[in-house]
């Protein structure tokens, strides 16, 4: 994997590692784009179970909660240690990744169409939704994305599509149960299209997806709570002869239609360079998107060659993921140091005193994707913490002046580079510079 440029491991990644010599100039599209074949053991290696060696565990624990004895201790431990080691890969794999821009694609498209723990009982499908339907469709085709997590029984269970029944199925006529629109209107409103639909368009498109089910039998939907007769959405009449094929054809439909081609290209836009992005720059996304049906590595090479993707202005705060990441790479920590384990298990609590609790966004649309939405006091004092607090970790051992250079070369301001060089230890000026608003810009 060719070395990236500063620049490229800024806006593009999670910033640049200690003693790395980025590749001289801007950003370069192949190079970037080439990351989304290399091999990345790097990254790999925080590679957690897949679904189905999750069923497995979640099967037991339904399973022992049924009896009289409960569920039992070591299983319920087993369950819980899961869950922790997810959250370390959230900041771990990025911190240590070499594909940045892989990661930072993960993260964007699993937050674009995302779930979350913030109501419970979710937790122990988010790590394997993005690894499972997110991660495998970055370099394919947004159709295929689409129709990956709608169907992934972490996404079921979030919107809880279980509740749906069409209300003149044989279930819900016996059980006097009707719609659940919550996945219906989710996907119109935040996966896709965001505009250009009507509440019409929700009802009909809550009754074909009435019955759809995935859990550890397979991905299936239940004849018993189907909604008989046909439906018309956007135009589109779909009939209940083969239930799944209609699902997935509606799925491919909605792709590909042009107000989902503009919502993806002013996600793609806003995420990457600015909360407010070039209208050109969205124009010619969008323009990409729906002459390369759905693909998403053309989009990509359109927003890399972006004039703007150059500009040494960088617009954008970084999350706390991309922060707490970029302060690791940075510092030199390495997963196998002493002192990693014990930081890894604070990184947690770390994220949610700055406004990313790992995998618990508080709302169906996932984390703010504009700066406002992680610049409250209590949350930028919390990165001053943090800066210090790696800082004093680290800063007897380092040269803070070098490590503007490294981390902001030419982007680095005098004043900066007068404020870190003025520090009285070598510490108080590390933690100026993780500190300051230069280093939490990209």
């Amino acid at each position: 994997m060719d070395q990236a440029s500063l620049l490229e491991e800024i806006r593009f990644g999670y910033g640049p590692f200690q003693g790395s010599e980025p590749a001289r100039g801007g950003v370069d599209a192949d190079r970037v784009l080439a990351q989304l074949s290399a091999a990345d053991p790097d990254g790999a290696r925080w590679d957690r179970p897949t679904l189905a060696q999750r069923f497995v565990l979640i099967a037991q624990y339904n399973t022992e909660k049924k009896t009289a004895a409960g569920v039992l201790p070591e299983t319920g431990a087993a369950l819980k240690q899961s869950l922790l080691d997810d959250f370390e890969t959230f900041v771990s794999r990025p911190a240590f990744a070499r594909a940045g821009f892989v990661e930072r694609l993960v993260n964007l498209w699993s937050n674009r169409i995302t779930i979350s723990n913030a109501s419970g009982g979710v937790g122990r499908y988010v790590q394997s939704f993005r690894d499972d339907a997110i991660r495998p469709n970055i370099a394919g085709r947004y159709a295929d994305m689409l129709t990956a997590t709608m169907w992934h029984p972490g996404m079921q269970f979030y919107l809880t599509q279980a509740n749906s029944f069409g209300p003149d199925s044989v279930a819900g006529l016996k059980h006097g149960r009707g719609l659940n629109e919550n996945l219906a209107r989710e996907f119109l409103e935040l996966h896709a299209m965001r505009t250009g639909y009507s509440q019409t368009d929700v009802t009909q498109l809550a009754m074909l997806l009435a019955g759809m089910a995935s859990d550890e039998k397979g991905q299936r939907v239940d004849k018993r709570r189907v909604q008989p007769g046909p439906k018309v959405i956007l135009g589109e009449t779909y009939n209940d002869h083969d239930p799944t094929a209609e699902i997935n054809r509606l799925i491919t439909n909605v792709a590909l239609r042009p107000e989902t081609a503009q919502n993806v290209a002013f996600t793609l836009a806003r995420h990457f360079i600015a909360d407010e992005p070039p209208p050109d720059l969205v124009d010619s996304l969008t323009a990409s998107y729906l002459a390369h049906d759905s693909a998403l590595p053309p989009l990509y090479r359109v927003l890399l060659q972006h004039p703007a993707a150059n500009s040494p202005e960088r617009q954008k705060l970084r999350t706390p993921q991309e922060y707490c990441a970029a302060t690791l790479r940075l510092l030199g920590i390495q997963p196998d140091d002493q002192a990693y384990p014990k930081l890894a298990r604070k990184m947690p609590n770390v994220l949610a005193a700055m406004g990313q609790s790992p995998y618990r966004a508080l709302r169906p649309d996932g984390w703010p994707e504009v700066a406002a939405g992680f610049m409250t006091p209590p949350m930028m004092a919390s990165r001053i913490d943090w800066a210090v607090d790696m800082a004093r970790l680290t800063g007897g051992r380092t040269d803070p002046q070098a490590m503007v250079q490294t981390a902001l070369g030419d982007m680095a301001t005098p004043l900066l580079q007068r404020a870190v060089g003025g520090a009285e230890t070598r510490w108080e000026g590390l933690a100026v510079l993780l500190g300051s608003p230069e280093f939490s810009r990209r």
